[in-house]
């Protein structure tokens, strides 16, 4: 049996274990990066990436269908789902190919990795020690157990991007940031959508305002919401798939031609990874860590979906370049910090979201202030006729700081970037609007939220009264 050594050995090849494979490379270790079967996880392939293709493509014919509107003659007629997911598959390989340059000078092999000791590893039957193990393994969708579930058959969103044929009719079970965008871009493909929601509304982590929003844009486009309710039970009725769902004591049943689950996730810590050798500590929603993502293994450290918590792709490469300099340099280990984490639901418009709620903050500031500012005032949106959606800022202390944003709107994701600089640094709503901002665009609109929120708020209060002492001074000159 051959036996090999790496400074740095990652297990799982998505976001994380990429950006971290890279990372390594370049500050000179040696690194083994091993996944299953190939490279860029599940946001590469089953995730971000299609799904914002499969949304892309919605857009557009959604577009086409209200384009009489501003005066165009449209030709739209029907989808051809073999060439969206032709499309959707080119994208993917697209990005794949991008992501290559991540394993430039890092040694990648496939198979099923097995601990052995905290510090060896067996694979494809060799022996590879390693002065520190990342463990990276992502995580997969949540089937729960469901009466006559496997029988009946449904579709999570590592299969969904490859139909070829849309089905008439969709139930979704599950009205989270996976559910509610597949039901927006395949409802606007020509599908009947019934989306079966536990919590009593869609989106329960955003802010309530947000979530209606959106929860009545769906309905206008002719998706029904069943909240408060919980499939129990399915069966098949010929070619149809029935689906009964339990909402307090009332049983209702669905019949569509698909289901589809979107449940949440559940890390991938599987039995053959043998971590019980390891003394690592886990249990079934992740592996545990400290705040330096190291596990109870001195040298393994554990990052992205695995963990749980946050199960983004940009938190997962956050990840990376904290456990990558802990496991190299040890010295002053750094700590992650969850205090600025913004996402994004890519529904249009757009759930945009950094920071606390203001219900979160009332519990933790003494002070705190919400300023909301209207969408439609945005010049940029009155010109694309995307005006529906609003700015809200959450606000603490004397000099007004922002400890949380909740945005609808078309594109809103796009202003989180200067929102989270600015809660980073601690800066204020001032630092904001005495910035100059390229007009007319849609960040101008977080420039407009600012100075509102500034005109409203006690420093202008402050220096009105200023002014009107001043003046009276004036007077008697």
């Amino acid at each position: 049996m051959s036996r090999t050594h790496y400074d740095l050995t990652i297990i799982g090849g998505g976001s994380a274990g990429l950006t971290a494979a890279h990372l390594a490379q370049s500050l000179g270790a040696t690194v083994l990066l091993i996944d299953k079967q190939r490279l860029g996880g599940d946001c590469l392939h089953y995730g971000c990436v299609p799904s914002k293709s499969l949304i892309h493509v919605a857009r557009i014919v959604q577009q086409a269908k209200h384009a009489a509107s501003f005066g165009v003659l449209s030709t739209y007629q029907s989808v051809d789902m073999t060439r969206v997911s032709a499309s959707i598959q080119r994208v993917i390989q697209q990005v794949g190919d991008a992501e290559k340059t991540y394993t430039e000078g890092v040694t990648v092999a496939f198979g099923q990795a097995s601990f052995t000791s905290p510090t060896t590893l067996l694979l494809n039957n060799e022996e590879i020690t390693s002065r520190s193990i990342l463990i990276a393994t992502g995580s997969r969708p949540r089937v729960p157990q469901i009466e006559g579930l496997q029988v009946t058959g449904y579709l999570t969103n590592e299969d969904v991007f490859d139909l070829t044929a849309l089905p008439e009719s969709l139930v979704i079970a599950g009205g989270g940031p996976i559910g509610v965008e597949l039901a927006q871009a395949l409802g606007r493909l020509g599908a009947k959508i019934t989306i079966i929601q536990g919590p009593e509304r869609l989106l329960p982590r955003e802010d309530p305002e947000a979530s209606e929003v959106i929860a009545n844009i769906l309905k206008s486009e002719g998706i029904d919401i069943i909240t408060n309710a919980r499939v129990v039970k399915t069966h098949r009725n010929g070619t149809k798939k029935v689906i009964t769902a339990q909402r307090g004591k009332q049983l209702m049943q669905f019949e569509a031609d698909e289901l589809l689950l979107a449940l949440g996730r559940r890390p991938n810590i599987e039995e053959h990874l043998n971590l019980d050798a390891t003394g690592v500590q886990y249990n079934e929603k992740g592996i545990f860590v400290d705040e330096h993502l190291q596990t109870s293994a001195p040298h393994i450290f554990a990052l992205g979906d695995v963990i749980g918590g946050y199960l983004f792709t940009h938190v997962a490469s956050y990840h990376a370049g904290i456990a990558v300099r802990n496991a190299l340099i040890p010295l002053a280990k750094k700590k992650v910090d969850y205090r600025v984490v913004p996402w994004c639901t890519f529904t249009e418009p757009e759930v945009a979201r950094v920071g606390l709620t203001p219900a979160e903050a009332e519990r933790q500031y003494k002070h705190v202030r919400i300023t909301k500012f209207p969408w439609s005032e945005i010049d940029r949106a009155q010109t694309a006729n995307e005006t529906a959606g609003f700015i809200k800022l959450v606000l603490t202390g004397k000099k007004e700081q922002i400890v949380g944003a909740h945005l609808v709107g078309a594109g809103a994701g796009e202003l989180l970037g200067e929102i989270a600089l600015v809660m980073q640094h601690h800066l204020s709503i001032n630092n904001i609007f005495n910035t100059i901002h390229p007009y007319p665009t849609l960040i101008t609109g977080l420039q407009q939220a600012a100075f509102e929120a500034f005109l409203t708020g006690p420093k202008a209060a402050s220096n009105r009264k200023l002014i009107r002492q001043l003046n009276r001074f004036a007077r008697y000159e």
